[in-house]
Formats: C-alpha cells, sequence, structure tokens
C-alpha cells in the first residue's frame, strides 16, 4: 500500500504529462447574467453533520456530490485523474484539512489552484467562526453567516456563486450563532479548486 506522500507523488507526476486541454480553463456558466464558475462536482466527508448537510444542499441544487470519508484517493483514482486528463474542472467541497491539502496539490499542474476557502472553528462558547478568503463578492455574501445557523448549506450555496473572472480577493471573518455540532469535529474547511482565469 502506498503512503500518503507515495500516492501524492504519482499523482502529481502523472498530471505533470503533457495533456490536450479539451474544456477551455475558465468556461463560465451564465446565471442571472453573471458568469460563475462551473462545477464539475461537489465533495463531502460522510462522516460529519455538517459536510452531509452540505452535500443535501448541493443535491438539492442539482449538483453531484462525492461523498468520502477522510481519504480521498478513491475520488482521485476512479474519477478526477481521468476527468483532469481531458482539461482543468472546478471542484468544491467541505472536509477536514487532509482532503483539501491533497487535492489542492493535485490541481497545481491543471493550474487550478484554491480560490475560495472558509474555514470553520468551533468557538469554547459554542459559536462558530467562519474565516473566508476569495472574490470580494462572495465574501460580501457571506455576511449572512453571522445569523444563520444552518450555515453548512449557505456554504453549499455560496461557492456555486464563484465568479468566472475572479480579479480581487479579499479576507474576512464573522462569528455566527451559537450551534451545535455533534459529530463534526473542531475545524471543518469548505473549498473551491478553480481554473486559473487570464482576464
Amino acid at each position: 500500500m502506498a503512503s500518503r506522500r507515495e500516492f501524492l507523488q504519482m499523482g502529481i507526476a502523472a498530471l505533470a504529462l503533457p495533456i490536450p486541454a479539451q474544456v477551455p480553463p475558465c468556461a463560465p456558466s451564465a446565471e442571472n447574467g453573471e458568469s460563475r464558475t462551473p462545477i464539475y462536482k461537489m465533495v463531502f466527508d460522510e462522516r460529519f453533520t455538517a459536510s452531509r448537510a452540505f452535500a443535501e444542499e448541493a443535491k438539492r441544487l442539482g449538483l453531484p456530490v462525492h461523498p468520502i470519508q477522510g481519504d480521498m484517493t478513491d475520488l482521485w483514482y476512479h474519477d478526477l485523474y481521468a476527468r483532469w486528463k481531458q482539461g482543468p474542472a472546478a471542484i468544491a467541497g467541505m472536509t477536514a484539512h487532509g482532503a483539501i491539502f491533497c487535492l489542492e496539490r493535485l490541481a497545481w499542474d491543471q493550474r487550478m489552484r484554491v480560490v475560495f476557502r472558509a474555514d470553520h472553528r468551533f468557538l469554547p462558547g459554542g459559536s462558530i467562526e467562519h474565516a473566508l478568503s476569495g472574490p470580494t463578492s462572495m465574501l460580501r455574501q457571506a455576511v449572512r453567516l453571522s445569523h444563520e445557523t444552518h450555515w453548512a448549506q449557505q456554504m453549499a450555496g455560496l461557492v456555486t456563486r464563484c465568479p468566472a473572472t475572479r480579479l480581487q480577493a479579499s479576507l474576512a471573518n464573522v462569528i455566527g450563532p451559537t450551534v451545535k455540532h455533534a459529530d463534526d469535529p473542531e475545524h471543518l474547511i469548505s473549498w473551491l479548486i478553480a481554473p486559473v482565469c487570464r482576464t
């Protein structure tokens, strides 16, 4: 069985091979006159309540979802490896740190980066802090998290609204209300990996 380091090295080496891109690197989808980044797949960690709620909302929005249980090896070998050989395709998710760490590095050679990230940390008093980085337009919409108890569902909707042309990035911290986090860890991450757009 390959170690995580060996797996990552094999994946990066495979992605470095010359591959003809069949999909435009920044193909937008239009909604209400606004070009948005189309999402190929939404990834969620089925071990955690918030991540499952994220996936349910993604399904309600008509997006394909893929479950993992901490390890994204199966997703890579049986889906993303073949898909990214065809060209860059944006993916989003809500996972613990390990999965996004690996996926981010595998995406680098496909000219894709983490363009939106929200770190969700449960505070001692029961409230939740959302530390966000990404396009300014998305962070303006994230203000509602300050009074939203269904924050995981809101995050699923938010990642679908990433502009195809990302001219400006910002940082924001939002403290949400007290929430019950059941079996969730103290730190989950919502993220979007997308092609690097040249404007």
